[in-house]
C-alpha cells in the first residue's frame, strides 16, 4: 500500500482508531501526512473529530467515526475581543480550541470501555465489601461460592516502594465491614463449578479510632482558637497535562457539568509558574519554589515527611486527610525522588497503587483497566468513599491522576466520561452541600508536534484550573463571588491556590482586595488589575502576557541567539564532559521576539475608580527585549526552547529561566544521574 493512500481519508481515521485503542498515544501527524490529508480535513468544516469506542479489541469499523459537532459559537470564537485576559498589564490571546486548523491535528477518544472477561463479583461502598449479586446472576448463572482477600498494607520498611500481604482472610459469601487495617485488599473469588472465577482489587474507608480520637481535639481546638465563621471540606483532583483549551475540545461533558450544574469558576488565566508536575505543585501545596523549600537533586534519598505541605495544616486543625494517586513509578514526589517515610494522609492508597501494578494479569492491554474497570475510575471511587464515610466531619483529600491523560493529548477525551460521572454522583449523594472542590491540571501537554507551534506554547502554560464551592456561598458570600467571578479573568499561578487554601481553613466570610506585593493571593481576594508576571513571579520563559513577533529564524539575530544558548547548555554540561558529547547547533526553527505591550511600557498614573476613570500614560520606557529560541543540537537530534532577555543598551545576553527539552531523550542520557543534566546530555557511549 502507497503511503498517500495509507494516510489519506478513511485509511488515516482507521489508522487514528487503532491508536486510540491501543497505547493511546499521542495523536499527532507527521508533517508529510498533514500535508497528504490536508484536503480531506479542510472539507470536514467543523475540523477533524476521531470519536471512536474502545469496546473490544478489534479494529472499529468507519461507521464508528463520528465528526466534531462545533456549535456556531465554537466556530466562531469564544471571545471576539481577541483575549482571553485583557487587563492593563496582561494580554493573553484568546485562542479558539475549535479552530479547524489545530483540530485536524487531534483525535478524540470515546468511553473507554473495560474487558468483562474477569467480573467484579465484589465491590467497595465506604467501608464495606459487597457482594455483586446482580453479576453473579446475569453473568454467572448464579454459579458463585464465596471470596476471600489478603489485606494489602505498607511493608515494614515503612516505604512508598514497597508493600506486604497479610493472611488470607475467612471465606465470605456476603457483605463485609472491613477492619481499618485491612483498607487495601486483593480478592479472589469462586464458584461451585470451576474453582476461581475472579481476582481484584479494593480500597475501603474505615474510620481509624485513633484518627478520629486526635481529629476530635484537634478540631476543638482549630475552632476555639481560629473560630471560623464556617467549615468546608475540600477536595483537591489533579489531572495531569491537560490545557485549558484541550479541557474545553476534549471534556465538553465534565466543563457543561462544571458550569451549569455546579457553578464552577473557570480560573483562564491560571497559569503555570514552572516545567513539570513537581515544581508546580509544590508552590501549590507549600507557597514556594522548589528552590525555596531547600530541595535539590542531590536530595533524592531523603523523604519529603519534613516539608510543610498545606494538607498538614488541615490535619492539625482536625480535618481527615486522604493522599491519592495511580500510577506509582512516576507519582509525584516518587519520581527520581524517595518519596514518603511516614504517609502524608491518614488515608493514602500507595500500597494498594504499587500492589496493582504487580499483578500484571490483572490489566488491561493498554494498562488503563483493572479488570473490568477504569483505573481512574478507581481512584475517584476511593474519593467518593471517603467522602461517604466522613461526610459530615471534616476532611481533606489531595489526589493527582495521572495515567490516562499523561502521555496522550487524545485521551483526554476518555477521561471526560470517567470524571463527569464522578462529579454526577458527588452531587446527587450531596457532597457538594459542604465541599470545596479544586479540578486542575498541572500544565498542558509538553511534548509532540503541536508544542512546537504557538497555539502548542499557550496550551502548556494555561492548564486548566475550576473550583466549586457549595450552592449556598452565593447567597451568603455575594462579595467574594464577586471576586471569584473578577478574578476568572486575571493573571492566576499555583500561589495563588496556596493562599486560596489558608482563607478556606481560616474562614471568616469577609471580601477583601488582593495586593501587588503579594506573589500568591487567594482567589477569594480580588486579584488586582495590574497584576503582572513579574508581581505574580512567572519567569518570561512561562509568561503569556507578552506581545509576540516572529523573526527569521535563518537571520542575524536568530543565530547569535542560538549561539548563546548552545554555549549556556555546553557550559552547564561541562562537569560531566567525560560522559556527554559536546552539542552544536543544527539549525534553528523557530524565534518568537516578546515585548512587553505599549501600554505597559507608557502607563504613569491612574485617577478614579468609576465615574470619570482615567488612565494617564507618558513617556514610554525603555524594557529588555524577550527572545524565545527553539533549536535543534547534534548529535541527538535534541529540541530545546529557551528564553533570553537582551539589554538594548549593551547588546548582552540573560537566559531566563530553564531551558526546556521538547522533545523525548529517551535513554540518551543514562550515562548521568544528574536530574539536571539528563535533558541535556548525550552520552559519548551512544
Amino acid at each position: 500500500m502507497g503511503m498517500a493512500r495509507l494516510f489519506s481519508g478513511t485509511n488515516l481515521r482507521v489508522l487514528l482508531a487503532a491508536l486510540c485503542l491501543s497505547s493511546g498515544s499521542f495523536l499527532l501527524l507527521s508533517t508529510w501526512s498533514r500535508q497528504a490529508s490536508h484536503g480531506y480535513y479542510q472539507r470536514r468544516l467543523n475540523g477533524f473529530q476521531a470519536s471512536f469506542s474502545t469496546s473490544g479489541g478489534n479494529m472499529p469499523a468507519e461507521d464508528n467515526l463520528a465528526p466534531y459537532e462545533a456549535t456556531d459559537e465554537e466556530r466562531s470564537g469564544v471571545n471576539r475581543k481577541g483575549f482571553l485576559l485583557d487587563t492593563p498589564f496582561c494580554n493573553i490571546p484568546d485562542i479558539n480550541p475549535f479552530d479547524p486548523a489545530i483540530l485536524w491535528r487531534l483525535g478524540k477518544c470515546k468511553e473507554m470501555r473495560c474487558p468483562t472477561q474477569n467480573p467484579s463479583v465484589t465491590y467497595s461502598e465506604g467501608s464495606y465489601i459487597r457482594i455483586n449479586w446482580t453479576k453473579i446472576k446475569n453473568t454467572l448463572d448464579d454459579d458463585f461460592k464465596y471470596c476471600q482477600y489478603h489485606a494489602i498494607r505498607r511493608g515494614d520498611r515503612n516505604s512508598d516502594f514497597a508493600f506486604e500481604l497479610g493472611d488470607i482472610s475467612e471465606p465470605f459469601n456476603k457483605d463485609i465491614l472491613v477492619p481499618p487495617q485491612d483498607e487495601f485488599m486483593r480478592v479472589h473469588c469462586y464458584s461451585r463449578s470451576d474453582g476461581r472465577i475472579s481476582t481484584n482489587f479494593h480500597a475501603t474507608v474505615t474510620p481509624k479510632p485513633e484518627v478520629e480520637e486526635r481529629a476530635r481535639l484537634r478540631f476543638a481546638k482549630h475552632k476555639e482558637n481560629n473560630q471560623p465563621k464556617e467549615t468546608f471540606n475540600v477536595h483537591m483532583i489533579g489531572v495531569d497535562s491537560v490545557s485549558r483549551l484541550n479541557f474545553i475540545r476534549q471534556m465538553r461533558q465534565t466543563r457543561k457539568f462544571l458550569l451549569d450544574d455546579l457553578g464552577a469558576f473557570e480560573m483562564s488565566g491560571y497559569n503555570k509558574v514552572a516545567d513539570n508536575t513537581f515544581v508546580n505543585i509544590v508552590p501549590m501545596m507549600m507557597g514556594k519554589f522548589v528552590s525555596e523549600i531547600g530541595w535539590n537533586e542531590t536530595m533524592n534519598t531523603q523523604p519529603f515527611d519534613n516539608y510543610p505541605f498545606f494538607w498538614k495544616n488541615f490535619s492539625q486543625a482536625g480535618y481527615r486527610t486522604m493522599y491519592a494517586e495511580d500510577a506509582p513509578k512516576i507519582a509525584i514526589f516518587v519520581y527520581a525522588k524517595e518519596g514518603f517515610h511516614d504517609p502524608p494522609g491518614d488515608y493514602y492508597n500507595r500500597p494498594l497503587a504499587l500492589a496493582l501494578e504487580k499483578q500484571r494479569s490483572i490489566w488491561s492491554p493498554n494498562h488503563h483497566c483493572v479488570a473490568d474497570r477504569l483505573e481512574t475510575t478507581m481512584v475517584l471511587d476511593y474519593v467518593t468513599d471517603f467522602s461517604r464515610v466522613f461526610k459530615d466531619k471534616p476532611y481533606f483529600g489531595f489526589t493527582f491522576i495521572t495515567r490516562l491523560t499523561h502521555d496522550s493529548a487524545s485521551l483526554v477525551g476518555s477521561a471526560d466520561f470517567a470524571y463527569v460521572k464522578f462529579l454526577r454522583r458527588f452531587k446527587e449523594e450531596g457532597h457538594f452541600n459542604n465541599t470545596v472542590l479544586i479540578l486542575y491540571s498541572d500544565h498542558g501537554y509538553r511534548f509532540g508536534d503541536m508544542r512546537d507551534s504557538y497555539v502548542g506554547k499557550v496550551e502548556e502554560r494555561l492548564p486548566f484550573f475550576y473550583i466549586v464551592f457549595p450552592r449556598s456561598f452565593r447567597e451568603k458570600y455575594p462579595d467574594i463571588v464577586k471576586n471569584l467571578n473578577i478574578n476568572s479573568k486575571r493573571l492566576t499561578t499555583p500561589f495563588d491556590v496556596y493562599e486560596t487554601l489558608k482563607d478556606i481553613l481560616y474562614f471568616d466570610g469577609v471580601a477583601r482586595k488582593g495586593s501587588l506585593s503579594d506573589r500568591g493571593i487567594s482567589l477569594l481576594r480580588e486579584v488586582p488589575a495590574e497584576r503582572t508576571c513579574e508581581h505574580a513571579q512567572i519567569l518570561p520563559h512561562w509568561c503569556l502576557c507578552l506581545e509576540q513577533k516572529r523573526l527569521d529564524p535563518s537571520g542575524s539575530v536568530a543565530r547569535k541567539l542560538g549561539g548563546a544558548v548552545v554555549s549556556h547548555i555546553n557550559k552547564l554540561l561541562s562537569p560531566a564532559s567525560h560522559l556527554c558529547a559536546r552539542l552544536r547547533l543544527i539549525n534553528i526553527t523557530d524565534v518568537v521576539e516578546m515585548a512587553s505591550n505599549d501600554r505597559v511600557l507608557r502607563f504613569a498614573d491612574v485617577f478614579h475608580d468609576v465615574i470619570n476613570h482615567t488612565i494617564v500614560y507618558g513617556k514610554k520606557t525603555e524594557a529588555p527585549v524577550i527572545y524565545q529560541v527553539t533549536l535543534m543540537t547534534t548529535p541527538g537530534n535534541a529540541l530545546f526552547e529557551a528564553t533570553l532577555s537582551v539589554n538594548r543598551v549593551s547588546g548582552s545576553f540573560k537566559m531566563g529561566g530553564d531551558i526546556s527539552r521538547i522533545n523525548a531523550y529517551s535513554d540518551q542520557s543514562l550515562c548521568v544521574d544528574n536530574f539536571k543534566l539528563k535533558k541535556f546530555c548525550y552520552c559519548l557511549q551512544n
